[in-house]
């Protein structure tokens, strides 16, 4: 029955794809998972106190989770994971929090608190959901495709070392009540995979809009636009909301190398990510 579930569940959240291809149930699944968990972020190595999760003791690591799908908050545990290091060793977090990226509209990256390894000489490897973590149906203004399926037994490889810059994960477009923006025709929201601030010297928050910039396309060719603002800043986690004059579709985004770092003071490179969709 539990097999079937899954089935079923993978079915759906594929339904907002407009391949309609036969595709095996093997092949499904292997499709969630790379698509459902992006990637972990190894952003810190014993740098955080272990009283964000109330309890005393030495500092521990931090390290965010990033899906593609909101997550049902209420499902959410510590024991939902498990970080396996490069020696084969399993960790099981102190801690598991989606804040500080916990409003409506985002709730897409997990930070995990514990001990996952040593940046150099062991470091965490992969990440695996072990218990029912669930996600959830998009909220309205939303343009990404989600259903509420389980997550338990997928898993990433994809660990960004502790040295490697942030780079984005997600972007979609957003309307509604979920738009920040108080001026330009339309929002797209983007993601990075760890919280970030700004990296160029006398740089604020608020500057970062003029060093994204977002591409429309007209018969194959990407024409990029800039930001008129940015909203959605100066809350400590890593979404941005980029408000655009253009009435052309954005499409895809980028940001310029060393423009933003992470916790750990590392910068980015150059990134992009095309913007999510959902036409059901």
């Amino acid at each position: 029955m539990r097999n079937l579930f899954k089935l079923f569940t993978v079915i759906l959240l594929l339904s907002c794809s407009k391949n309609e291809e036969q595709i095996n149930p093997d092949t499904l699944q292997e499709q969630v998972n790379q698509d459902a968990l992006v990637s972990a972020f190894f952003g810190l190595d014993n740098a955080l106190p272990s009283l964000l999760c109330n309890q005393l003791g030495s500092l521990l690591d931090g390290m965010p989770v990033n899906f593609k799908f909101p997550l049902d908050a209420s499902s959410l545990s510590e024991t939902d994971f498990e970080v396996v290091d490069n020696l084969g060793n399993k960790h099981i977090p102190m801690c598991a929090l989606l804040a500080p990226a916990n409003e409506n509209g985002e709730n897409r990256t997990v930070l995990l608190l514990g001990e996952f390894g040593t940046a150099v000489t062991n470091p965490p490897v992969e990440v695996r959901v072990v218990g029912d973590l669930f996600t959830t149906d998009t909220s309205s203004g939303e343009s990404a495709c989600s259903e509420i399926i389980n997550l338990n037994e997928i898993t990433t490889t994809n660990v960004i070392p502790l040295a490697d810059g942030p780079s984005l994960f997600f972007a979609q477009r957003i309307d509604g009540n979920l738009n920040e923006c108080g001026s330009g025709t339309q929002t797209i929201q983007v993601a990075w995979n760890g919280g970030i601030t700004p990296y160029i010297s006398g740089d604020t928050e608020s500057d970062l809009f003029q060093y994204y910039i977002g591409y429309s396309e007209s018969s194959g060719v990407l024409i990029p636009h800039t930001p008129i603002s940015i909203a959605d800043i100066n809350d400590n986690d890593n979404f941005h909301q980029l408000c655009f004059s253009t009435s052309d579709e954005i499409v895809k985004i980028s940001m310029m190398a060393n423009t933003v770092e992470d916790p750990n003071q590392d910068p980015n490179l150059y990134s992009e990510i095309d913007v999510s969709s959902c036409t059901p």
